[in-house]
């Protein structure tokens, strides 16, 4: 055979087409997913919460000087706290009550603290963005107390000097000359030590501080631990959905479609509920949840395994075993639209819509709920039972219109 020949055949021009296919389909899909950040982290929705009732000025400030175009200003701390379980806020920023007046008394034990409320069962991008903003402002803030303080010293200084001076103008007498530069020394001394003290208690009259919420332990893998657990489901339906549907296939000709269907249906059960069993178990021995969360996580697991193998036999039943051609592109999508690596409100569009029917992403949220904490979770499983019950009254579409055929393999 030449050579002209094996690169002209199928293995190889198909080989071709899967690498200029799947190549071309996660440059794609990533980077126009992917392109948002750190672009539009300026669209997270945040909140100023005002409990004091001097700071007005100060919320004013905050709010057009934030890197933010939506700013929620008319929520409690009660309704911010609660809007940032349910990720609808990234970060609260917490004026509290006497706040102004502890920042005005200098005496150096009152301070004036700026709350910076993050909630850490979130993306890594979200998370990290969000404390260098408070970062940010709080240093800002910091500033502008210690500027707008320093005008009070230099009056104190300059009264000092004033005093010092007419007083002596008043005793100008030649006669009087020691008296005058001992009384100016000591002037001198007592503007210098109120100066000193004045500055040290500047310098304790403000700080803020970053309250983490629902805080995951240090270590990426455990930041990344809804995104891998979710991901390592989704891809392992993908591959037993087609293999699923191979077994569908050959027995339908025997015992007829409808009791294969039947049979496939409750094999998804089976695996759904035995196979989380062990891959979480695999989680918890790396991360060291314990088991309170081990069975939610099963529970969160078995119902996306369920809902994805579901979903992924769609096309397997309509195509076999090239149905992966368009299982893949729905997969790769799902890293993006999953909102594992990044926040649902800044998605591009398309993403965000997509994210709407990914079982990924209510699993990822319900994991980052498990684990570190947060609302919701489920409602969360209710929607995800809801798109593997959609996805069973597709098959049973598919399965109604197609047509019996002669048995080719015969099952063992």
């Amino acid at each position: 055979m030449s050579f002209k020949k094996f690169i002209v055949s199928k293995g190889v021009l198909g080989a071709l087409i899967i690498v200029l296919f799947y190549g071309l389909l996660m440059v794609g899909i990533y980077f126009s997913g992917y392109k948002v950040v750190p672009s539009k982290i300026n669209q997270l929705p945040v909140a100023i919460v005002n409990q004091d009732k001097d700071s007005a000025t100060l919320k004013k400030q905050l709010k057009k000087s934030l890197p933010f175009k939506h700013v929620k200003t008319d929520l409690n701390m009660k309704q911010a706290k609660s809007q940032l379980n349910d990720r609808e806020v990234y970060l609260i920023i917490n004026i509290p009550k006497h706040f102004n007046a502890n920042l005005k008394k200098m005496d150096g034990q009152s301070k004036g603290e700026l709350r910076f409320y993050i909630n850490y069962a979130n993306p890594m991008t979200s998370v990290s963005s969000m404390e260098a903003v408070a970062k940010s402002v709080g240093n800002h803030v910091q500033k502008s107390v210690l500027l707008q303080q320093s005008k009070g010293i230099l009056t104190a200084a300059e009264l000092s000097q004033l005093e010092s001076e007419t007083k002596s103008l008043i005793t100008a007498n030649p006669t009087q000359k020691d008296a005058i530069l001992q009384k100016a020394e000591q002037t001198k001394s007592t503007a210098t030590a109120k100066i000193n003290q004045t500055y040290a208690n500047v310098a304790n009259s403000y700080n803020y501080s970053i309250v983490k919420m629902n805080k995951a332990p240090s270590g990426m893998q455990h930041s990344m631990a809804p995104f891998f657990m979710s991901l390592a489901f989704y891809i392992g339906s993908m591959i037993g959905a087609m293999l699923i549907v191979v077994a569908y296939k050959s027995f339908s000709p025997l015992i007829g479609r409808w009791k294969a269907y039947t049979y496939t249906e409750i094999a998804i059960i089976l695996i759904s509920m035995i196979a989380p069993l062990l891959i979480v178990g695999l989680s918890k021995s790396m991360l060291h949840f314990d088991s309170n969360t081990y069975w939610q996580l099963w529970v969160n697991h078995s119902i996306e395994l369920f809902a994805a193998l579901n979903v992924n036999l769609i096309f397997s039943l309509i195509l076999g075993q090239l149905g992966i051609m368009i299982n893949m592109p729905f997969m790769l999508t799902q890293v993006v639209s999953g909102a594992g690596l990044i926040p649902r409100p800044i998605l591009p569009d398309f993403f965000k819509v997509m994210s709407n029917i990914s079982p990924c992403f209510y699993s990822i949220r319900a994991d980052y709920n498990i684990l570190y904490g947060g609302n919701s979770t489920h409602t969360l499983w209710l929607q995800l039972l809801t798109i593997g019950i959609v996805a069973i009254i597709i098959h049973l579409v598919i399965v109604a219109f197609q047509k019996k055929r002669a048995p080719l393999v015969q099952p063992s």
